[in-house]
């Protein structure tokens, strides 16, 4: 028997996640046959030391992929976008890519994601609806796809074959991913049979809070979702069919919203006491990472970072919790070198961790 509490619009409204045996269920969602699991489930604990790789450069580091011996962090604050990293030989190579209208520019950047061959890389300009292609060391553009006002929004776009990409919609909640093909042809919706959503509230606010991030596998046969806000995490084959879904740590994960002032712009505004689930998703070939937060918005560690990192395989199994010793807000894995790299917080330094111990990644 599900427990399903009555919907209103009074003050303090909260949106409660009561766990029952498997099911959950509230006026918004009904989740069927999630694997629960908590804090205490995973069967190992690592707690990790960092290691600063750069703390000189200026800008405001946000998003940071690692490919091959490059390292890429996107710069919120900079007038050229993208700092670049040779990991290798632990050298600083500079910025690239100008902000501006230019037929090169961006005027926004999503997270470096890699060509299929990766000999290439791209990144998305939310603002302009541009996915621009780069060689390797962002010197010179040699592609790019423009989305129009007649196609579906995409967001993280990242390939998952040479003529197919995935990407997330966040106009949209029910279709959790979409398939895309590079002529912009076909836009496959993606949805999760074990979510069944109540419209209850506007679009507006259901998008916001069942939006996730998305990682591809690196040999492109599995996607893998992690909800802002809702503590779940879906594992997808590459052609969208759901093969598990988790759903924890927190036995009753609320989410509470500003009602007031939300209805009132027309979007989702956040309160002292909104609450955080996954920051970040990063996966290799045999893992899942995803950097989870469980805080309020109130928290004075700020709600956006976190120092947890839990991992599973694409099994849904629980490998191991990771406890870093700094709060981070971006990361990726290189398995070459068993390293976590990471946009550390509040002092915006680039940092490493040593995975070196863990003998598949």
């Amino acid at each position: 028997m599900l427990t399903k509490s009555k919907f209103s619009f009074s003050p303090g409204w909260l949106l409660s996640l009561f766990l029952l045996f498997g099911c959950q269920s509230t006026d918004l969602i009904k989740i069927t046959d999630a694997c629960l699991f908590n804090d205490k489930s995973f069967p190992n604990v690592q707690h990790l030391t960092s290691n600063i790789v750069n703390d000189t450069f200026v800008g405001k580091p946000a998003r940071l992929t690692q490919i091959d011996t490059l390292l890429y962090v996107v710069d919120v604050a900079l007038d050229s976008l993208v700092h670049k990293f040779d990991i290798k030989n632990n050298l600083y190579k500079g910025l690239a890519v100008g902000r501006g209208n230019g037929p090169d520019e961006l005027l926004s950047a999503g997270h470096v994601t890699p060509s299929i061959d990766k000999n290439s890389v791209w990144t998305h300009d939310h603002t302009s609806r541009r996915w621009m292609q780069y060689d390797r060391e962002l010197n010179t553009l040699t592609g790019k796809i423009q989305f129009s006002k007649d196609h579906i929004y995409v967001d993280e776009p990242q390939w998952i074959s040479d003529n197919r990409f995935v990407g997330i919609n966040y106009h949209s909640h029910k279709e959790r991913f979409y398939i895309v093909d590079k002529d912009l042809t076909e836009f496959k919706p993606v949805f999760n049979p074990q979510f069944s959503f109540n419209d209850n509230l506007p679009p507006f606010l259901m998008n916001d809070i069942f939006s996730s991030c998305i990682h591809v596998r690196p040999d492109k046969k599995k996607v893998v979702l992690a909800g802002r806000y809702l503590d779940c995490i879906e594992i997808y084959n590459a052609d969208g069919s759901l093969t598990k879904l988790l759903k924890g740590p927190e036995k009753n994960f609320n989410f509470k919203f500003n009602e007031s002032k939300s209805f009132g712009n027309g979007s989702l505004v956040k309160s002292a006491e909104s609450r955080r689930a996954y920051i970040c998703l990063r996966s290799t070939n045999d893992r899942i990472y995803a950097l989870y937060s469980g805080k309020e918005r109130r928290d004075s560690s700020n709600y956006s970072t976190s120092n947890i990192i839990y991992t599973f395989d694409w099994e849904g199994n629980l490998i191991k919790k990771y406890v870093l010793d700094c709060r981070i807000d971006s990361f990726d894995v290189d398995v070459s070198t068993q390293t976590i790299y990471a946009v550390q917080e509040p002092d915006d330094y680039i940092v490493s961790f040593n995975i070196s111990e863990d003998k598949t990644l």
